[in-house]
């Protein structure tokens, strides 16, 4: 748990304490894959007639190119906190967005591989929040929930976030989160919390997993995807 994390969710005491943090750090074929660029850059100066000393001054850029990169698309999370979420980039300048789980459709969590293309099954209703940036990010975590605001004061306050919400105005949207790992902590984690806020969600592991492989077929989404169709039909 980082430092920023901590001091995002300790601005918004509402949402309660932090149950459990998903990241989505780069996968060891994304280090090898960028390690292996680095030394085809170098190896290239050298037989391309190049001085070796000046090969070897580019490995520092190289070392800041790929921090910077795999730092950046790296720093996606979600955080369950007792009564919702952080979700999104916690990268440098950046901040994730509140969800709420009373603007949530609870029973529209969905594990699916490969998550890039749960956004194609349901066109029109998915927006790029947090996943869809990094390469490595196959497995997914989906649900249909209020589109949340930035997570800063101003914004939340704005959005009317922690008042009762008004129903003429209910719309979810398709949120996922991506990454190398198996989702089975985090589906774990948002199982827990909503049992504990009373949602009748006990066994939601059991239902979610392991993860469906969708197609990315519009014509597919109603099988693969059912729970989250269903919850988006609902809303809308």
């Amino acid at each position: 748990m980082t430092r920023k994390v901590r001091g995002i969710a300790a601005e918004f005491p509402e949402l309660g304490r932090i149950r459990h943090v998903e990241a989505n750090p780069p996968s060891p074929t994304a280090w090898w894959v960028a390690i292996g660029f680095s030394i085809f850059v170098v190896v290239g100066i050298v037989l391309g007639n190049g001085e070796v000393v000046d090969a070897l001054l580019q490995i520092p850029w190289l070392v800041l190119f790929g921090w910077i990169v795999l730092g950046y698309m790296g720093a996606e999370k979600v955080v369950v906190l007792d009564r919702g979420l952080l979700i999104g980039s916690f990268a440098l300048f950046l901040r994730p967005r509140v969800v709420l789980f009373d603007r949530f459709e609870v029973d529209s969590i969905t594990a699916a591989r490969p998550g890039g293309k749960l956004g194609r099954m349901v066109p029109g209703r998915s927006l790029l929040i947090t996943g869809r940036t990094a390469v490595w990010a196959w497995n997914a975590v989906a649900f249909a929930a209020d589109l949340g605001p930035v997570a800063r004061r101003k914004y939340v306050e704005m959005a009317g976030t922690f008042r009762p919400e008004d129903p003429a105005r209910r719309q979810r949207v398709l949120w996922w989160f991506g990454t190398w790992r198996q989702p089975d902590r985090l589906v774990g984690a948002l199982e827990s919390a909503l049992v504990d806020l009373g949602h009748p969600v006990a066994g939601l592991s059991q239902q979610v997993l392991p993860m469906v492989r969708v197609s990315g077929n519009p014509a597919d989404a109603a099988s693969q995807i059912p729970r989250l169709v269903a919850a988006l039909n609902r809303s809308g």
